[in-house]
């Protein structure tokens, strides 16, 4: 038998740590690369610095490369190793988010709520925003829904108080020009803030006349937004942990996945800026509220109609018509929320998740939830950790 122990790698991160989710990506590289005895070199720097000079020196085995400026391809190029990208802002990622994914997420959630038209909005032009952007529009194509764009041409982030008197005036009356009620989608949190910050200084009230949303889930940054930020939860961890294992079976002469990989989010985050139900009707917003406050406890499409006292044909049309699925799917629609956070967010088993949610057995959650994610209940916390 042979026992010879592997010698460990030694693998060189070129990712920023300023950003929640660049951290979130270090992370997962950084379990795998300890779940296999292998070793990182990196330090903490923002995204986009230039390579400090004791990385020319560096000797390894591979790189992960997420910055993608000239002197840093450069750099990686001379070292003459494998590489992986991921989640690269302005270059195409051998790893990264799938954005049609994220497309259907931000549109069922808009579409819940009732709403029917979707704007998207980005405070820089690089790749990802516009790889985003189409994503949003195409899926909102699809739906026969429009979806109205504004994305500021420049390539850098900056804060609002930073931005031109014209480019401000622009973004004011583009918001104003929306169709209300509406809901957008911003390419990140930070921009998220940019809208908040201007529909309240300009009057317009989120989330009843726009409805905001943004994306990777800072929580510390959306929590502190007015109202509360919804966010998507990017599975940023797992990106970092995948990336690592094919990096690592490509240094060890190993098959790999065709490239490029997707991989979806986690789902969404729902706090006050989304919070709303945008349609006139009295009886499918009782209906609506009655789904969102008690589909976890057993709700039957019974109990809505003895309260929304409607005939169980008509409810059931209405409700379809109005919301764009039956009352049953909705229901299963929310337990399944409500279980993916308990799986994420707590250490409970499946099967204490199972009778909280009222279903009839272990092994009917099981399934259900299987068949609604493709994962079982175990497979998808280790995947949202």
């Amino acid at each position: 038998m042979n026992t010879k122990k592997q010698t460990p790698l030694r693998i060189l991160l070129l990712m920023g740590t300023s950003y929640g989710y660049g951290r979130q990506l270090i992370d997962g590289v950084t379990q795998y690369l300890y779940e296999e005895g292998h070793r990182a070199d990196f330090e903490f720097r923002g995204y986009g610095e230039s390579v400090p000079r004791w990385m020319e020196q560096w000797k390894g085995d591979g790189i992960l490369l997420r910055n993608s400026d000239p002197s840093t391809l450069s750099m990686v190029k001379r070292k003459r190793v494998p590489c992986v990208t991921l989640s690269c802002l302005d270059r195409p990622s051998d790893l990264t988010v799938d954005e049609a994914t994220v497309a259907r997420m931000v549109l069922d959630h808009f579409e819940e709520r009732g709403l029917r038209h979707f704007a998207y909005f980005a405070q820089c032009d690089l790749l990802w925003t516009r790889e985003r952007r189409d994503a949003l529009v195409d899926e909102a194509t699809r739906r026969g829904r429009d979806c109205s764009v504004f994305v500021r041409p420049v390539p850098e982030t900056t804060p609002l108080c930073g931005w031109e008197g014209s480019e401000r005036n622009a973004l004011i009356r583009w918001l104003r020009a929306l169709p209300k009620p509406c809901g957008l989608l911003a390419a990140h949190d930070p921009h998220a803030a940019v809208i908040l910050d201007l529909c309240r200084e300009e009057n317009i009230a989120v989330p009843h006349e726009i409805a905001v949303m943004g994306t990777s889930n800072e929580e510390w940054f959306c929590r502190m937004q007015n109202p509360p930020l919804s966010s998507v939860i990017q599975d940023g961890r797992a990106i970092g942990w995948r990336a690592a294992q094919i990096l690592c079976d490509k240094i060890l002469g190993r098959k790999i996945p065709r490239l490029p990989l997707l991989l979806p989010p986690v789902g969404i985050q729902k706090r006050p800026s989304t919070d709303l139900i945008a349609i006139e009707d009295e009886d499918m917003i009782r209906a609506k509220q009655l789904v969102r406050d008690h589909a976890a406890k057993g709700l039957t499409v019974q109990e809505i109609q003895e309260t929304v006292l409607l005939s169980r044909r008509t409810l059931e049309r209405k409700y379809k018509k109005t919301f764009g699925r039956t009352i049953g799917e909705d229901i299963l629609a929310m337990r399944m929320e409500a279980a993916k956070e308990m799986l994420r967010e707590t250490d409970l088993p499946a099967s204490a998740i199972a009778a909280r949610l009222n279903f009839t057995s272990d092994t009917n959650f099981y399934h259900i939830f299987r068949r609604q994610t493709g994962l079982s209940p175990k497979a998808y916390r280790a995947a949202s950790r």
